[in-house]
């Protein structure tokens, strides 16, 4: 094994643990994906950087390059992992061009000894002269079938050995476009390691910026938290209390049932709308009819470098372009549209016990118990133009009462 080759597999074993299933996907829709997200992301930070350095839109952009660090790293796992599965099938082509290489030596042996054995029987007789110097006839025949046999042995031999060679150049035309691959695979791995160094370093400059504002940081992160708590408490009550009321049967007398204790009674048609989202997991659309980029994750997001920037969101940010409006991720009905004291609208929409909530949006185009379908715009994203335009929606995905990662919904794009 060649130091190149250990050095890289070093790499593997350092970088790769996280990436057991990246051959689910090709190496090409791999990399189709990462260019589509560093696309978006590219553009999110170039909207981003053109406005104010305002602390707001600082923790955006902050959350965006940690966004396009994420991706390279998963990218350049699935890059090492590719490397690996390479490497592997160019071993297994050298154990069988190896193994080929010994059973064609092994017939041109076989082949040379029957011609010395053919030689030392005949030496200066023809084959005829071999044939009837005969004791008798019965002798004479097992001559005939001696020389047939080897006869046919020689051809038998021979295209033995032709077969062997052919397989044998057909599995070393394979053997040299496996290791085109692999010498593009590392070629595009380097890249890859380069591109990283770059935007940790940008990283490391954007956090010696906001260590500069420290105090600002840290205040504009409790007014989001007390924002967020607002508006996950006022959406909790609203999920209680729909579900106190659907323990009751329906006007017209069907019967309802939860599928957990204390959960929305469903109907038989509310079950099967929810089994049709529960089977779409990881392919709804995007919540937003314009590109966009999760600037703010699902859960705790907590940075080594920046210990006091932590996000904890029951859902996600989605960063787009002014005059983009939501849409539903999938068919339901509208179950509440509300303010928050005078603020922004927000949707929920119900999919049996599965809901969806869309917040921040200027305006609506739906009302409470409207029936939407997949993709139906719900209205447009609020722009702060105190903050340089800034569009952003707010999404979450709950069953029942507990609150799931969006972006473990919705289908990659």
């Amino acid at each position: 094994m060649t130091i190149q080759v250990r050095t890289h597999l070093i790499l593997w074993v350092l970088l790769c643990l996280s990436s057991v299933h990246v051959h689910a996907q090709s190496l090409s829709e791999i990399r189709r994906q990462h260019e589509e997200v560093i696309r978006q992301i590219d553009a999110t930070q170039k909207a981003l950087e053109s406005n104010k350095s305002t602390i707001s839109n600082m923790l955006y952009q902050y959350n965006a390059l940690n966004n396009k660090v994420k991706e390279s790293e998963r990218y350049l796992s699935a890059l090492t992992a590719e490397y690996r599965k390479t490497t592997e099938e160019l071993n297994k082509l050298n154990a069988e061009n190896s193994q080929l290489e010994k059973q064609l030596n092994e017939c041109k042996d076989d082949y040379a000894k029957m011609v010395r054995q053919i030689y030392l029987h005949l030496k200066d007789r023809d084959k005829l002269s071999f044939i009837f110097s005969a004791e008798d006839f019965n002798q004479s025949i097992r001559r005939m079938r001696y020389l047939n046999d080897y006869s046919h042995y020689e051809h038998d031999k021979a295209k033995e050995i032709k077969a062997k060679q052919s397989e044998l150049e057909e599995v070393r035309s394979k053997l040299e476009i496996k290791k085109q691959e692999q010498e593009e695979l590392v070629k595009e791995q380097q890249g890859a390691r380069d591109k990283l160094k770059g935007e940790r370093s940008k990283q490391d400059k954007m956090v010696k910026q906001m260590r500069r504002k420290n105090t600002q940081l840290t205040e504009e992160l409790k007014k989001q938290r007390q924002k967020a708590a607002k508006l996950n408490d006022m959406i909790d009550k609203f999920i209680a209390e729909e579900n106190r009321k659907s323990s009751s049967a329906t006007p017209d007398g069907q019967k309802r049932e939860a599928a957990t204790q204390g959960g929305y009674a469903m109907t038989i048609d509310e079950k099967k709308l929810s089994d049709e989202f529960g089977k779409n997991k990881g392919l709804l659309p995007f919540p937003v009819n314009q590109p966009g980029v999760v600037v703010v994750h699902f859960g705790q997001d907590k940075h080594s470098d920046m210990k006091y920037v932590q996000n904890s969101s029951s859902g996600i940010d989605i960063k787009t372009s002014p005059g983009a409006s939501a849409r539903a991720v999938f068919k339901g009905y509208v179950s509440k549209v509300f303010t928050l004291q005078g603020g922004n609208y927000n949707i929920l929409i119900r999919h049996g016990n599965y809901l969806t909530v869309y917040t921040n949006l200027s305006d609506v185009s739906v009302t409470t118990g409207q029936t939407v379908k997949t993709g139906q715009e719900l209205g447009h994203i609020y722009v702060d133009k105190a903050q340089d335009n800034k569009t952003i929606l707010h999404f979450q995905v709950r069953l029942d009462k507990d609150k799931l990662d969006p972006e473990g919904w919705l289908k990659r794009q």
